[in-house]
């Protein structure tokens, strides 16, 4: 190889012109042919027996018969197979022993291509790239007739060939030269006018794709040049030039995922030289869609990448006809789009830099201190709001342990101690208590995070804190107002809840007693001598009972004049003996106001697990054996026990008299008129229930109904109404009243009956009254839950001419469906909603929204409850078609009803169903 170089070299001066003694030596050496056109092909590999071409010279093609592309695929290994495999690790082992002992090497194999087997030469020297050994050089095809020779003699014979065929490709193509002169200087002025360029506007990335595109259009003659950027998906357009307009357009995103032998080549190698794109394999797939309908025949991609990644590609596309790019050409298109993939880079770099600028100062005007410690717990930097806070400078931290550092020693502490948080998670917040470089003590807020190298491992922490003494200060101010009461300096009601909640959640099986003292008859010594007198009696109370307890219990002022003491008591003797002892401390009389105040108390009892096993439920038993306390006549320790439900009492005495009431006839039916608001005209009554208790005396129907529900009593009961209701109304209609619909309430218990709809028809017929004369109210509570039986007994009911009425509509779950759902006539307003008209605007917007709803869905509106000539104004006003309430009748017993009934007009029977 020497002597060919030395061959090459003494003929180089064949090359130049006639007049080359004129000329530079550096333009002169400039004008020898590529080494392309004198059968020589460039090429770069792995230096690997694998023999993986990243590079090889296009015209391969005409010398091998397989295009470079081909030649070059990443997988495979296209070029080693095409030699014999033992030879290939051979010949490996002699370039690596020639490189030991020179810079270059040569070699010489066999090829098996489609042209059958060729003798090449292959002379080439080692590179270095991205830590990757490579190799490069040149091919050269043999004459098979250099086997006659001795090596060198081949050696020899070999150049003498070389020399010829060069001198023979030198004279055929020496025109081509001259047009590669001419491209060549072209390309370097382009080129160097790329990088002289400074971008000034907001968008170089799309000022260099104009620039580099049109530039392109220009230099190769073809129709259209373009860039395209790469996504996951998608190639977008970043600026396509078309000579013909002489513009820039911006063409819609392409799918790329449609094209994966086009992607495969762009990723594989550096260009796409296509000379027939419609045909060749590796653009093919662009025919249909996008080649073909622009006459595009030819195409040179070139792709643009940042470090090794494909991130675009510049497409050079030639129509009219096929076209045969040039080895220049294509190494110029790669040198274009390193060109634009440069100006990526520069943004890139601009924008992290403007962002580690913006950072930087983010970080040094922040309120908040940043600080950054190595693993080793050295301070690395610390922004000027730490030292605002420490009082330290950062030259006195820097450098520094923590450890070393008053300020900062809990911090060290919390970094290296591996029983702290952070030594098992990647960050840690919270507070910290410190002091300044003054001493001077203070709250910080801290988070602080680790930073991990690019190799996994801790290199830093970083840790961002504030300065919340204030807060804090404050935090304790509002604390101690919130959980102290203020005239007797003893913890308060929320106070001593979160005291019980947190005994109980440490040991919820705990032995413990609450004791609820409350003081009889407060009210008066508050009405006969101040409240001032027993605010200051309620402060020496509470100094005495502090006094007496000691450790053993824990005390709070609950309510007004009502202390709760927390007693540590293992069993119930001790809880009573520790109660006694309290109710005999407050019989003692209290100095107040230079008078002598005698006081008593009643206190209720009640022990955990054995009462309540849960705050909530102690508190509620100890409530209830302070009541039964009171109510046994006061001054007394009651201690809970199940007995004290009053509820349950209650329950068991409505249940067991109102079975008699239904007996006896203590229950009575009570009617109040409905009125038509627009004429004044009597239209119906509702039927209202009344329990007449022998030794109660009234009692209401919310005294009862719930326990008639749970019981069931309420079935009969509500068959009894529904009677009594028919015979009031024929009764009313036989002395010429009219005839007036009466309103009923139903139950949703009463739909447990599955007589309920045969009953109701029944007693119509006995009682022979026109079902549409009877109205049945349901509760929302009905339809809310109502099941398909629910529905079907509704649809029977209507079946039977009944008129079905949603009571109360709006106090629950008022809801649209249940309008569409069941068939209701009739909405009754709550009186809720009227007793604050016209002072509420809310309920007077609500009230109106709801009639004007009813009227547009055809229903008729009651209003219930009217007690003022202004409600009744408002209701016509807004057209409310009927209203009862106590402005026109009070609830009437149904003895009394029919005298009370003739003060209203009598009305024609066409008028009955307004």
């Amino acid at each position: 190889m020497p002597r060919l170089v030395s061959i090459l070299e003494a003929h180089r001066p064949m090359k130049s012109h006639p007049d080359a003694s004129a000329r530079s030596a550096a333009e002169v050496v400039t004008q020898l042919p590529v080494p392309s056109r004198l059968g020589m092909l460039r090429f770069e590999r792995l230096n690997e027996p694998s023999w993986a071409l990243l590079f090889l010279d296009p015209a391969c093609e005409r010398q091998l018969g397989i295009s470079a592309s081909d030649l070059c695929a990443l997988v495979d290994a296209p070029y080693a197979s095409l030699m014999e495999p033992e030879a290939r690790y051979r010949l490996h082992d002699t370039i690596q022993q020639q490189l030991l002992q020179g810079t270059h090497y040569l070699v010489r194999y066999t090829l098996h291509t489609p042209q059958g087997a060729l003798t090449l030469l292959e002379m080439g020297e080692p590179f270095k790239q991205r830590n990757r050994q490579l190799l490069r050089g040149y091919l050269l095809v043999a004459d098979e007739s250099l086997d006659q020779y001795t090596p060198a003699e081949q050696e020899l014979q070999t150049q003498n060939q070389q020399l010829r065929s060069s001198l023979q490709q030198y004279q055929r193509t020496q025109n081509d030269h001259l047009q590669h002169l001419a491209r060549s200087r072209t390309q370097q002025q382009l080129i160097v006018r790329l990088a002289r360029q400074r971008y000034v506007s907001s968008d170089p990335q799309q000022e260099a794709a104009e620039l580099i595109t049109q530039a392109a259009c220009e230099v190769y003659g073809v129709a259209r040049a373009g860039i395209w950027k790469l996504g996951s998906h998608h190639l977008d357009s970043v600026s396509l030039y078309r000579r013909d307009l002489d513009r820039h357009e911006q063409l819609p995103s392409i799918n790329a995922r449609n094209f994966p032998q086009y992607l495969q080549a762009l990723h594989s190698g550096r260009a796409i030289d296509a000379h027939d794109a419609q045909r060749d394999p590796r653009t093919c797939e662009l025919a249909t869609s996008y080649l073909q309908p622009l006459d595009i025949y030819s195409m040179l991609d070139a792709s643009i990448r940042i470090e090794g990644e494909v991130v675009g590609v510049l497409c050079l596309e030639h129509i009219g006809g096929p076209r045969t790019w040039q080895a220049d050409e294509i190494a110029f298109a790669g040198e274009l789009a390193d060109q634009f993939a440069q100006v990526l880079i520069n943004q890139q770099k601009r924008s992290a830099t403007n962002a580690l600028h913006l950072f930087q100062r983010a970080v040094e005007q922040s309120a908040s201190a940043f600080l950054l410690v190595d693993r080793d717990g050295r301070v690395e930097y610390v922004n000027p709001s730490f030292t605002a806070i420490t009082l330290y400078s950062s030259d006195e931290v820097c450098g520094h342990r923590l450890s070393e550092l008053p300020a900062l020693a809990n911090l060290s502490d919390l970094l290296f101690d591996a029983r702290s948080s952070l030594a098992e998670h990647s960050s840690w917040q919270g507070e910290f208590r410190s002091r300044r470089k003054n001493l001077d003590p203070y709250w910080g807020h801290l988070s602080i995070s680790k930073v991990y190298g690019d190799d996994g491992e801790l290199t830093h922490y970083i840790g961002i804190y504030e300065d919340v003494t204030e807060a804090k200060l404050a935090q304790q101010r509002i604390e101690r107002l919130a959980y102290t009461d203020n005239l007797t300096n003893l913890g308060n009601r929320p106070s001593f809840i979160r005291s019980l909640e947190q005994r109980f959640a440490r040991s919820p099986q705990q032995s413990l007693g609450l004791l609820l003292v409350d003081i009889d008859n407060f009210k008066r010594i508050n009405d006969s001598l101040g409240h001032q007198t027993g605010d200051k009696l309620l402060s020496a109370l509470a100094r005495r009972l502090r006094n007496s307890l000691g450790a053993k219990g824990t005390l709070a002022r609950f309510a007004s004049n009502e202390f709760a003491i927390l007693l540590d008591c293992g069993d119930q003797d001790s809880g009573l003996r520790i109660a006694q002892q309290v109710l005999q401390t407050l019989d003692k009389p209290l100095f107040v106001d230079n008078q002598l105040i005698s006081i008593t108390g009643s206190l209720g009892l009640a022990l955990a697990p054995e009462h309540g096993d849960d705050p909530q439920t102690l508190m509620k038993h100890a409530g209830l054996a302070l009541h039964k306390a009171k109510a046994n006549g006061k001054h007394q320790v009651q201690l809970f026990t199940e007995a004290l439900n009053a509820e349950a009492n209650y329950k068991l005495f409505v249940e067991n008299n109102l079975r008699r009431a239904l007996t006896q006839s203590e229950l009575e039916v009570f009617y109040q008129p409905k009125l038509c608001l627009k004429s004044g005209q009597l239209l119906g009554m509702e039927a209202l229930l009344r329990w007449h208790h022998p030794e109660k005396g009234m009692i209401r129907p919310d005294q009862f109904i719930s326990v008639a529900e749970e019981t069931g009593l309420i079935i009969p009961i509500g068959k009894w109404v529904v009677r009594q209701a028919c015979r009031m109304s024929k009764q009313i209609a036989a002395i010429g009243l009219g005839e007036l619909q009466v309103a009923i309430n139903l139950s949703p218990k009463q739909f447990s009956d599955p007589d309920l709809v045969g009953s109701i028809a029944a007693i119509l017929h006995e009682e022979q009254l026109d079902p549409r004369l009877l109205e049945l109210e349901l509760t929302e509570s009905l339809l809310l839950e109502a099941t398909e039986d629910t529905r079907h007994q509704l649809g029977r009911l209507k079946s039977l001419g009944l008129t079905l009425a949603m009571d109360d509509f709006g106090t629950g779950y008022s809801s649209l469906s249940y309008l569409k759902k069941f068939p209701i006539d009739v909405i009754k307003i709550d009186r809720s909603f009227i007793k604050d008209i016209p002072d509420n605007q809310d309920d007077k917007e609500i009230t109106s929204a709801v009639i004007a709803m009813a009227h547009n869905l055809k229903l008729k509106v009651v209003a219930e409850g009217i007690e003022t000539g202004a409600q009744l104004a408002f209701l016509r006003r807004q057209r409310c078609d009927v209203g009862q309430g106590y402005l026109f009748d009070k609830p009437i017993p149904g003895r009394e009803l029919i005298d009370s009934l003739r003060r209203y007009p009598c009305r024609p029977q066409t008028d009955q169903r307004t």
